[in-house]
């Protein structure tokens, strides 16, 4: 018998964390995140993503057992900039019972609808900066950090529920970057961009904070206008970026810069995934000691690129990511994978083509009309 219930103590809330473990095996490509980070979501006190929309978490269980969760969210903001009224879905875990997801997907859809909104649209974990969507592709390629990892039923359970697909994207990996040489990334334009003023450099250790503001200016620079972005506000971003922090290695994340004025990022970090597995949800397992002091890493990801729009056009990528793949080298990694690039995204595509990557995962976006 199923029954649908609403997360709202702090047990539900941990119930609603620990779910996802029953549904992986032990031998499976999939990472748990960590337990503060689902948590931090699924506050409103802590995820000032909140404080201009609504958001509800649900389990189902079949009998006594949790065998689904889900997490629908309304972003104001969303329905303002772009002119139409979606609901969001994400977080979204289940066993491969049809049933269980339907009553999930209902629950979620009677929530948006509640508060406004004409579309059901997800998996966002919360939003379209973070991670999204559910692997059809690939699902023997073992993930990079802030990679999307699903099991192959998944499609199955939203497409049964009603939702089709409406945004395809795919997860990228070079496994040996040592083969690269930089300057083979560099056409005549790009090393022209040096006579014109163009310099980069890593973001600085001592103005962390300050560097990372930049980055954050940069990406709603680059990305207004994109589908599903809303530009992210600063308590938006230290929400994201603060599980990275203190894992990031300053010589990874690159700016390009005018007379010391940003106009581009490469922003990629340590793939701490192998280590996050043994992590088991918490930074409290011994295991974490090895992460905290920046184990012997040799797999770096890239989690955005981004360039201000009137800059758009001129190699200012490709000028970065040559400088990305020296300091690799120089830091001793061997491989970098880049989180998701649209299937449409023709410019993007030829980044990670000229790095000499394979696309591993295949993902999907859904949608359904409420």
């Amino acid at each position: 018998m199923l029954t649908i219930q609403t997360v709202q103590s702090p047990r539900d809330r941990q119930e609603f964390v620990g779910l996802a473990r029953a549904l992986y095996p032990p031998e499976s490509p999939w990472v748990r995140p960590l337990d503060s980070v689902v948590l931090g979501y699924l506050d409103p006190q802590r995820n000032p993503l909140y404080r201009d929309g609504a958001g509800r978490a649900f389990v189902v269980k079949r009998g006594t057992r949790a065998v689904g969760r889900i997490l629908t969210h309304v972003w104001q903001r969303h329905h303002r900039l772009h002119a139409e009224r979606v609901g969001y879905f994400g977080l979204f875990e289940c066993a491969d019972d049809p049933e269980a997801a339907l009553r999930l997907f209902e629950a979620a859809a009677d929530f948006a609808q509640c508060h406004s909104s004409e579309v059901l649209r997800g998996p966002f974990n919360m939003t379209a900066t973070q991670e999204m969507g559910v692997v059809t592709k690939g699902f023997d390629e073992v993930p990079a950090l802030d990679m999307v990892y699903t099991p192959a039923w998944y499609h199955g359970l939203l497409e049964k529920a009603g939702l089709r697909s409406c945004f395809r994207m795919q997860t990228w990996r070079n496994d040996d970057i040592t083969a690269l040489v930089p300057d083979t990334l560099q056409e005549a334009r790009q090393r022209q961009l040096i006579t014109l003023g163009v310099r980069t450099r890593p973001i600085n250790s001592w103005s962390r904070r300050a560097d990372l503001e930049h980055v954050r200016e940069l990406v709603n620079a680059a990305f207004l206008g994109n589908w599903n972005f809303v530009p992210i506000t600063r308590e938006e971003w230290e929400l994201q970026t603060g599980p990275l922090v203190p894992i990031l290695d300053p010589a990874l994340i690159l700016l390009a810069e005018v007379q010391g004025v940003p106009i581009g990022v490469t922003f990629a970090v340590p793939d701490f995934n192998h280590v996050l597995r043994r992590l088991r949800g918490s930074l409290l397992h011994p295991a974490a000691v090895s992460l905290l002091r920046g184990a012997s890493l040799k797999a770096a990801v890239v989690i955005l690129f981004a360039v201000r729009k009137q800059y758009q056009g001129l190699g200012i990528s490709r000028f970065l990511n040559a400088e990305l793949v020296r300091a690799l080298g120089r830091r001793g990694y061997r491989s970098l994978a880049i989180t998701w690039i649209g299937t449409d995204n023709a410019a993007s595509r030829a980044q990670a083509h000229a790095l000499n990557m394979r696309a591993i995962h295949d993902l999907t976006m859904y949608e359904r009309l409420l």
